[in-house]
């Protein structure tokens, strides 16, 4: 019987066969050789990380805090068994690098961003916890303050990343844009379309598709186009659109928004009634689902007013919410809730200061992109 050499081989076939192995098979795999530890990182890594379809939701990041210690820890819920390992090695992983749970301001397709909100100017790091890697990002002397800062990274497209630092909303938009493609930062005053006030920024921001978007207090959404080159070229006059959220007059915060099955989602919240919307391809809200919570979200809570939102699920019809020590799921078609996690009596879920992220793992090997240029 010929046996066929696995040199000779189309690569086609060779990502078909390596990505039906288990995700931690394969990296192990990158180990055999230096041709191997590209092809997997470039190929095949893509094909289970985030936002493929086959990637694994291992679920939601966020800080608690024992109200005794006063310490404040990373976790990562639920807290089922197939997940625990995945949990204590992404805790394990970040300290590794000697950084504090407060240093996340990100996490982006399973790369996460971290900033010394300390260090003058400010330094930043984008991370991989599934593989232990850190990068340290070239410092922009000219990041004396501290700002918010988004990580735009999509590996189904390209394996490099960028850094959005948002600087305060004057009648530009000012940007400084960080490309992993040529390692340097480029600055951006970026013209709205239509020009508003948009007051100051909401905490979050979302990446899809090559855009990124981002609430304002005013109620509106802000939509950058990322896909353009020049946005690694500094000093050009790039435009950004600003998009009225729904029935904005009605509601008295200015909503959050996220990604689940591919596409954009916005919610807001009167209580204990609930509306979400999806923006679609035109570029206009489609109501995609209105609710009410059912009572035993009332129960559990003790006061509608208390309960926040959290994050939508990636895959599924669902969004999680909570209050202090509680997290919940709620399924939006079957309108049934699941308690996804309740912490001790004497630990809150830090969620007003700090970020409550969805988390799925990423197998691509950042290093293997600047070594392989």
């Amino acid at each position: 019987m010929e046996v066929s050499d696995w040199s000779n081989l189309p690569d086609e076939l060779k990502v078909d066969i390596l990505c039906r192995m288990p995700d931690k098979n394969l990296i192990r795999l990158k180990c055999v050789c230096k041709s191997w530890y590209f092809f997997i990182s470039n190929s095949c890594a893509p094909r289970f990380s985030s936002p493929s379809p086959s990637a694994v939701f291992c679920g939601l990041i966020y800080l608690r805090r024992s109200l005794q210690s006063g310490k404040t820890s990373l976790t990562l819920s639920p807290q089922a068994t197939s997940l625990g390992d995945v949990a204590n090695q992404l805790s394990r992983n970040l300290t590794a690098f000697e950084h504090n749970p407060e240093d996340i301001l990100d996490c982006c397709n399973g790369l996460f961003l971290l900033a010394s909100r300390s260090s003058n100017p400010t330094q930043y790091y984008v991370t991989n916890p599934t593989i232990s890697e850190c990068i340290t990002i070239p410092v922009n002397p000219l990041h004396g303050n501290f700002e918010y800062a988004s990580l735009a990274f999509d590996p189904t497209v390209t394996l490099h990343y960028k850094i959005i630092r948002f600087s305060r909303i004057n009648p530009s938009l000012n940007l400084d844009v960080f490309s992993s493609e040529t390692g340097d930062w480029a600055c951006h005053a970026i013209a709205l379309e239509p020009m508003l006030d948009l007051g100051r920024w909401n905490q979050t921001s979302v990446y899809l598709n090559g855009v990124l978007y981002r609430l304002s207090v005013a109620k509106y959404m802000v939509c950058i186009n990322l896909k353009l080159k020049e946005h690694i070229k500094t000093n050009v006059n790039l435009k950004a659109q600003t998009i009225e959220l729904p029935q904005k007059d009605k509601f008295d915060r200015s909503g959050s928004i996220g990604t689940s099955r591919g596409a954009l989602l916005y919610l807001n919240n009167d209580n204990y009634r609930i509306k979400i919307w999806m923006f679609d391809d035109s570029c206009r809200w489609v109501l995609k689902h209105r609710t009410n919570f059912p009572h035993v979200v009332f129960t559990a809570c003790g006061d509608f007013s208390l309960l926040k939102f959290y994050a939508f699920h990636p895959n599924k019809d669902e969004i999680f919410v909570g209050i202090s020590q509680l997290m919940i799921t709620y399924d939006l078609n079957a309108n049934k809730v699941y308690f996804f996690n309740k912490l001790r009596h004497d630990e809150v879920i830090l969620c007003d200061k700090y970020y409550i992220l969805p988390y799925s793992r990423c197998g691509v090997v950042l290093n293997s992109v600047i070594k392989s240029h």
